[in-house]
Parts: structure tokens; C-alpha cells; sequence
């Protein structure tokens, strides 16, 4: 397969005329979300009443790692929620694509938000057979210059441009194969897409998720993308994500 990453944007582009040609069917692929879920019940009942009004009836698996703010109470109002022993995102991502029998899996932070028609948009990125999974472009939910600007570039390929936060999607089959997400203590993200891109080809769909800059406003926006990009690039010349817990507060 080509492993080459694809971006899609504008209208006139091969992928939206595929769609044109070949419309999403009631056959198309069936699409279940999976959102891990620790301790965030101070935005968690606003975000999962979003992501409930831009359904078309996929199925939802929240799980939650332990949580100790009542944080699983609130998604068991929402979606059929399930639980994991301790706080790892890989981990909890796994157990929820475990719950789900669809032909996709589409993996979602809790405190992003996916665009209106992100069915239709998954749907026709996959008419292509070589496509193995993909994610959205972002944009964070306060206005900042530098956050726009980071904002803009994901519009672009790039190995420190896409993060879990931008909602990954996978085909079912593809993400048995590579075993799903490896339990790391953070950057699971970082190591999925890095062999997800090895199976085929990885697209960028013209459509942004939008996101919280809480991390960034805590840190620092440009503080925080330098952090960012620091423990992206030493865990690609190779030093594991448990040594590089120190440079990330609160990773998990």
C-alpha cells in the first residue's frame, strides 16, 4: 500500500468528487465513538450533549478510567459507559473498541468536539481502499494568534501537526491488525498514528474538530507547543514515553 499521508481540502478535490460520483449509502461503513473519560465531569455533561446532537444514531462507549468527580455518573446519562481499573488512555481506547462491532472506529477526547456531517466526510475519505484512517484538522474553542496559527497548520501533513485530539478514525480490520493502542503511560497517540501510517494511507479531512485550550492557556500557548514538539521528536530518535513522563505534567 502507499504509505504516503494524503490532506484533503476544497471542494474540487479527487475525495469530494468521489462523493459526487458515489454517495454515502445505507451499506456505507457503520462508524462507533469511543470517549475516554478521567476526572472531567467540569465539562463533561456540555460535551457529550455536542457530541449527542451531531449523531446519527452511531453508537457511543464512554470509559472511564476511575474517575473520583462523578465523572461516570454524568456520561451513564449520555451513552452506555464502561469502566477501566486505572487512568491510561490507551488502554481505555482499547476497552471501548472492544464494546463496538462497527466497521470504523472513530476515537474522540472528551473535551473535543467533532463538525457537523463527520459521518459523511469519514464515509467518503474510505471509498478510497487504500485509505486505512484518518483524523480531522483542529481549531481550539478560544481565539489566540498563536493557537490560530497552529490552528491553520493542521491543515498539513507533518509528523508534529496530529495528535489524538483531532479524532482519529481507523478502519475495524486495520486497527486489529497493528493491536490497537499500546499501553503507554501518554503519547499512545503519537505511537498508534506512527504504525497506523505504515498500513496504508493516512488522510486529513477538510473539516476541523474543535478542541480545549485549557493546556495551553494553563502552560502557555507557546510554551506548551514547545513542550509539544520536544517530547514528539525525542520519542521518535527513541527514548520510551516512561522516561519522557518528567517533560509532560499530568500525562497519563
Amino acid at each position: 500500500m502507499n504509505t504516503t499521508e494524503a490532506s484533503v481540502s476544497g471542494g474540487s478535490h479527487p475525495f469530494m468528487a468521489a462523493f459526487a460520483r458515489h454517495p454515502a449509502r445505507p451499506s456505507a461503513p457503520t462508524i462507533g465513538v469511543v470517549v475516554p473519560v478521567y476526572n472531567e465531569a467540569s465539562i463533561l455533561s456540555r460535551s457529550l450533549e455536542r457530541l449527542r446532537s451531531t449523531l446519527e444514531g452511531e453508537p457511543v462507549v464512554v470509559v472511564d478510567a476511575g474517575s473520583r468527580d462523578g465523572s461516570a455518573q454524568i456520561a451513564r446519562r449520555f451513552f452506555h459507559t464502561e469502566t477501566e481499573p486505572e487512568p491510561n488512555r490507551g488502554a481505555q481506547l482499547n476497552h471501548g473498541a472492544l464494546c463496538l462491532s462497527t466497521d470504523v472506529l472513530l476515537f474522540l477526547h472528551a473535551d473535543s468536539q467533532l463538525p457537523a456531517g463527520f459521518q459523511t466526510l469519514i464515509r467518503t475519505a474510505l471509498l478510497d481502499p487504500d485509505v486505512v484512517g484518518g483524523c480531522f484538522r483542529l481549531q481550539f474553542d478560544v481565539s489566540r494568534p498563536l493557537l490560530r496559527f497552529y490552528s491553520w497548520c493542521t491543515r498539513f501533513p507533518g509528523r508534529f501537526l496530529h495528535f489524538g485530539d483531532q479524532a482519529f478514525f481507523v478502519r475495524r480490520e486495520v486497527f486489529e491488525q497493528i493491536g490497537g493502542y499500546r499501553r503507554l503511560p501518554f503519547l499512545e497517540d503519537v505511537d498508534f498514528l506512527r504504525r497506523l501510517r505504515q498500513q496504508g494511507r493516512f488522510v486529513l479531512l477538510p473539516a476541523p474538530v474543535t478542541t480545549s485550550a485549557r493546556r495551553f492557556l494553563r502552560h502557555g500557548v507557546l510554551r506548551q507547543q514547545l513542550r509539544n514538539i520536544l517530547v514528539v521528536a525525542l520519542f521518535e530518535l527513541g527514548i520510551s514515553a516512561e522516561r519522557l513522563t518528567w517533560l509532560y505534567p499530568h500525562a497519563r
